[in-house]
């Protein structure tokens, strides 16, 4: 077999073009991983966004819709039930109204997010993206705490006996105390999840006009015209506000 030796150099000329052919491969080389690089994490990225965004739009964004939706509903229903123990109405009546307060105790999932921050993926996007990105999901534990608590003062708001014609003053006392706890745990949520509710825009999640149709159907047909439209409209002085009510 025939060994073809390399042919041995004349001049510095030819050992500097050998050595530039040599270092422009390389070159190529680490630029075409590189770019494979960039197209597999622009792919990581755009499909961790995708289920962000599916669990924003689809799963918290209409539940918060719902809830700030009946706000003022669960508002007057508390006022009827704090009416009718001041005006020391029967168990019976009192408990009825009761029976018609339960506001929605839901969970509320970050499970694609956590996803995210697990993910190696902060370091290939602009912190202030994260920053911008992460907004919809920094009132979820908020809202998450304020919805349990919320859940304990509605079991507290039970009556423990049906019979007999009148609250005692400890039972009235007690429910009156639950009331007050309500009505600031739905001060809270409402504030909270309108808050989420501007912030979908970072992921494109805003519910569609079929969606919110749909919800406020259902919600108008079950509660009546205490429903109202939310209202996700950026003021310069809600924020003012929203912190002066909580």
């Amino acid at each position: 077999m025939e060994i073809h030796k390399p042919k041995p150099m004349h001049s510095w000329r030819e050992l500097l073009t050998e050595i530039g052919v040599v270092v422009i491969g390389v070159c190529i080389a680490l630029g075409a991983e590189q770019t494979v690089e960039w197209f597999h994490w622009q792919h990581k990225i755009e499909a961790s966004l995708e289920a962000v965004r599916l669990e924003l739009k689809n799963d918290n964004g209409p539940q918060a819709f719902t809830r700030v939706a009946i706000r003022d509903c669960l508002d007057q229903r508390l006022d009827a039930i704090q009416a009718a123990i001041e005006a020391g109405k029967s168990r019976q009546e009192i408990a009825a109204l009761v029976q018609g307060y339960r506001p929605p105790n839901r969970t509320w999932d970050s499970d694609a997010w956590k996803a995210v921050l697990a993910s190696d993926i902060g370091s290939h996007v602009a912190p202030e993206t994260m920053v911008l990105w992460s907004m919809p999901y920094r009132w979820i534990p908020v809202v998450q705490a304020t919805n349990s608590q919320e859940h304990e003062d509605w079991k507290g708001l039970q009556l423990v006996h049906r019979t007999g014609e009148k609250l005692s003053a400890g039972e009235a006392e007690t429910m009156l105390a639950a009331i007050q706890r309500l009505r600031q745990g739905n001060r809270d949520m409402f504030i909270d999840l309108r808050f989420i509710l501007r912030r979908l825009r970072s992921f494109n999640a805003d519910l569609d006009a079929e969606q919110k149709r749909q919800l406020l159907g259902a919600l108008r047909a079950q509660l009546g015209n205490c429903v109202v439209m939310p209202s996700t409209d950026f003021d310069p002085f809600d924020q003012l506000r929203e912190m002066h009510e909580k």
